[in-house]
């Protein structure tokens, strides 16, 4: 799942461009080591080219936050 497959929230409109491709690997889970899938994407506050990326384990529930510039 990219980041632009991820509904956006607080109904902001879908951006164009998605997260550069070195950060686009997701996040191992710290606790049971599986790839973790991405959940949310927001548009981080005072910076107009970075979002904050939510990313979720299915397998244990855990979560991490990344901040992403945007291409």
């Amino acid at each position: 799942m990219s980041a632009q497959d991820v509904p956006s929230s607080g109904g902001m409109p879908p951006r164009s461009g998605g997260v550069q491709s070195s950060q686009n690997k997701t996040p191992a889970c710290p606790q049971c080591d599986r790839r973790m899938g991405v959940k949310q994407v927001a548009p981080l506050l005072f910076a107009s080219d970075m979002d904050e990326v939510i990313y979720g384990c299915d397998t244990c529930g855990t979560e991490t936050k990344r901040t992403v510039k945007r291409t």
